[in-house]
C-alpha cells in the first residue's frame, strides 16, 4: 500500500515513548527535535535518556507499562523488547485516537519512522515502506555526502530571502521565477545567472520602492562557505 509522506509538527502535542533501551533512545532523540511534551515509560533507561530527563526535555515514569497508560497522547511509540507489550501499547493508543507505532512490527504501525538527513530545517526523509530499513540507511549515508552541514545555514538564508520577497513583491510569475533561481544555488557555489536576478529584482523591488527611478543592483558576497546577497543603490 502506498504511503502518504508527511512532516509532523509535534510542538504542543503530547508524545509517549514506551521503552528505555537503545532503540527507544534513538526514537526519543528524533522526537525531541520537534516535540516539547514527551513522556517515557520504562523501569530502566539509558544514560542519554537520563540526561534528557535531567535537562527536563522529557518526563520519565519509572514503571512497567500497564493498560491505561497509553491514553491521551497525540503520538505513541512502543519500543520495548517485548512484542506483546508493543502490540498492546499500539492497540490502546490507536483506540484512543493517537498515531501509534510498534517498532519493527509493520502490521502494528500507523506510520513508519524514515531514515532522515537532517540539516536544521532542511530534511530529507527516506522510506522503503518498512521493507528494508537497511536500504533506507544506505541511501541516507549517500545523501549526507551530497548535502552537508552547510545546508542548515543556507536553507535559513533562503528562507529570509523568501520572506523579504513576499513582503515587497506581488504574487507574480516573476517572483516565483526569482525564488526558483535562488534555489538553484549551492552553498559556496553561486551557480546562478546574476544578470537574471538583477533584471527581476530591480524591476520588481526597486521600481516599487523607488518610483523615481533610483534603482539598485543585486550582488553576491561570499562569506566563508556561505553566500549572501545584498542590494546597493547606485548614485544618480
Amino acid at each position: 500500500m502506498a504511503l502518504y509522506p508527511i512532516f509532523l509538527k509535534l510542538e504542543g502535542h503530547k508524545v509517549l515513548i514506551v521503552g528505555g533501551g537503545l532503540i527507544a533512545e534513538q526514537k526519543i532523540e528524533a522526537v525531541l527535535r520537534s516535540a516539547t511534551d514527551v513522556t517515557v515509560i520504562a523501569p530502566q533507561i539509558t544514560a542519554r535518556i537520563q540526561l534528557w530527563a535531567g535537562q527536563r526535555r522529557l518526563k520519565h515514569a519509572a514503571a512497567e507499562y500497564r493498560p491505561g497508560m497509553a491514553q491521551g497522547y497525540f503520538l505513541v511509540i512502543a519500543a520495548t523488547d517485548s512484542e506483546e507489550t508493543n502490540r498492546a501499547v499500539y492497540d490502546e493508543a490507536r483506540k484512543s485516537g493517537a498515531l501509534s507505532n510498534a517498532v519493527d512490527d509493520p502490521a502494528y504501525c500507523d506510520f513508519y519512522a524514515p531514515a532522515v538527513v537532517s540539516r536544521g530545517e532542511f530534511q530529507i526523509a527516506i522510506s522503503t515502506g518498512g521493507n528494508s530499513p537497511a536500504l533506507s540507511q544506505r541511501v541516507r549515508q549517500e545523501l549526507e555526502q551530497s548535502f552537508g552541514p552547510e545546508y542548515e545555514s543556507w536553507t535559513a538564508w533562503l528562507g529570509r530571502m523568501r520572506d523579504a520577497m513576499r513582503r515587497v513583491l506581488p504574487r507574480t510569475e516573476r517572483r516565483k521565477e526569482l525564488l526558483h533561481l535562488l534555489a538553484l544555488c549551492r552553498p559556496g557555489k553561486f551557480s546562478i545567472n546574476k544578470s537574471s536576478i538583477n533584471q527581476i529584482f530591480n524591476q520588481q523591488i526597486f521600481n516599487q520602492q523607488n518610483p523615481g527611478g533610483n534603482h539598485g543592483s543585486l550582488e553576491t558576497v561570499r562569506v566563508g562557505e556561505q553566500v549572501e546577497a545584498r542590494s546597493e543603490r547606485t548614485s544618480a
